[in-house]
């Protein structure tokens, strides 16, 4: 990432930092090439702000991506990731066409366990097997 910028604002409170250092964040991202933006999130690299995840529904394909947002999504488990998935899903459902908003049934199995990770992992394979055919037939 560029480095930030030497006219840095002071802030009153952490909602006007965070949201200031986040939107650095993301213009940074929105330069870098997709097939970077699916390496740093393919290593794990997330950054503080969750921009990755837009970046990548901005400058690739679901074909590019959907590999890379797949394999977060399987291997990231856990409480302590539920934003990752949270944002990666959001992604990955964002390239697919859906809005943000309401939460798509099978996108709430992908990133909530709720107590049964095999249920998650299960709706992953089924999210992938949509997706398989969504770029299979061009749908």
């Amino acid at each position: 990432m560029r480095a930030m910028p030497a006219d840095e604002p002071t802030f009153d409170n952490w909602k006007d930092a965070w949201e200031w250092h986040a939107g650095q964040t993301h213009e940074t991202y929105l330069d870098w090439a997709p097939e970077d933006l699916l390496r740093a999130a393919d290593a794990g690299r997330y950054d503080p702000y969750y921009t990755l995840w837009s970046a990548i529904r901005a400058r690739c394909t679901l074909g590019d991506a959907a590999p890379v947002l797949l394999r977060v999504l399987r291997r990231e488990s856990g409480e302590e990731l539920m934003l990752v998935r949270y944002h990666c899903a959001g992604a990955l459902f964002g390239l697919l066409g859906f809005p943000d908003e309401p939460l798509p049934e099978l996108r709430q199995r992908v990133m909530w366990p709720r107590g049964d990770e095999a249920a998650r992992q299960g709706a992953i394979d089924e999210l992938e097997a949509g997706i398989r055919e969504r770029l299979r037939t061009g749908a």
